[in-house]
């Protein structure tokens, strides 16, 4: 098995546009290029990826498992490349940090050890709750920064955001649900089936705008802030439900898989990034550690 780290450059701008003109133009490689690499790399796997048909193409079951390989190795192997080149940096201090719960599960885990490894000496001091607290703790002095879905708080002027991730949502339903087979998905589809809804970080608020404003009402079924609950319950056909790819995950605790479609008439982003107080004097150490955050979150929604 031999494929390029290019080919599967090219493979993920083709799943993730699931045309060949954009995706070759993304590349910035011809139509011929782009169909004649991804023959190649279905002939490498020895399986296909790819579903033709007259209005594009669609990923195969296979094609969304290799997908999240495909990531996760053009991810690993930049960050290889970049280790080599990067030393442990000298700042010290303490970083007060607010974090949403989502990014918290999400992200986390990860930034944690890329921050210990390039800054051994700094003291980073994360705390999750609800976006509201932060905020306020933000306010009154008590963090630094915080770290939250951009798209999920109401913006002022006392308040400087930056997004870092713009991440699309889409509908999560089980394999063989009945709404994959429609032709033209739109958001009056997805009201006839049941919604599960997941009640964190201010999401109930944020869906039922993205509802009301389109004249639709999801019929929920059930409530829950937990994202595994979410994603067994939607992999055994129990209901569906609308969530972002970054904390998309193929397949639940019970083996199941989830599958994703776009809804074709309306799409929408959770934003990730930085909130910040406007006007607020952040020490030297502080202001390095957001440059970190800012390139390592970029690259881990790119790993999505």
């Amino acid at each position: 098995m031999k494929f390029t780290l290019r080919q599967l450059e090219f493979y993920i701008a083709l799943a993730e546009t699931l045309q060949i003109s954009k995706a070759a133009s993304r590349c910035h490689i011809s139509q011929s290029s782009m169909t004649v690499s991804m023959r190649n790399l279905e002939e490498a796997v020895n399986a296909p990826l790819f579903i033709r048909h007259a209005k594009g193409i669609q990923l195969t079951p296979v094609g969304e498992r290799f997908l999240n390989h495909a990531r996760k190795i053009l991810h690993d192997s930049r960050a290889a490349v970049e280790d080599l080149h990067q030393q442990p940096e000298a700042i010290n201090g303490v970083v007060r940090i607010g974090i949403a719960e989502t990014l918290s599960a999400y992200l986390l885990p990860n930034l944690w050890g890329d921050i210990a490894q390039r800054f051994p000496l700094l003291e980073t001091a994360f705390h999750e709750a609800p976006a509201s607290q932060l905020l306020q703790a933000l306010r009154q002095g008590d963090l630094d920064f915080c770290l939250l879905l951009t798209s999920n708080i109401s913006h002022d002027s006392t308040l400087e955001v930056e997004t870092w991730i713009r991440s699309p949502r889409r509908l999560w339903t089980a394999i063989g649900h009945p709404l994959l087979s429609v032709p033209e998905l739109r958001l009056k589809d997805v009201e006839k089936a049941p919604f599960l809804l997941l009640v964190t970080d201010d999401y109930p608020d944020v869906i039922s705008d993205y509802w009301q404003s389109r004249g639709c009402h999801p019929d929920i079924h059930f409530r829950t802030n937990s994202f595994e609950a979410i994603r067994s319950l939607v992999a055994q056909g129990k209901g569906v439900t609308i969530l972002s790819d970054l904390v998309y995950r193929p397949w639940a605790l019970g083996g199941q898989r989830v599958i994703r479609r776009t809804i074709d008439d309306c799409i929408t982003y959770m934003d990730v990034g930085i909130v910040k107080n406007v006007g607020q004097p952040l020490s030297p150490a502080c202001l390095r550690l957001m440059d970190f955050l800012r390139q390592q979150t970029a690259r881990l929604g790119e790993a999505r």
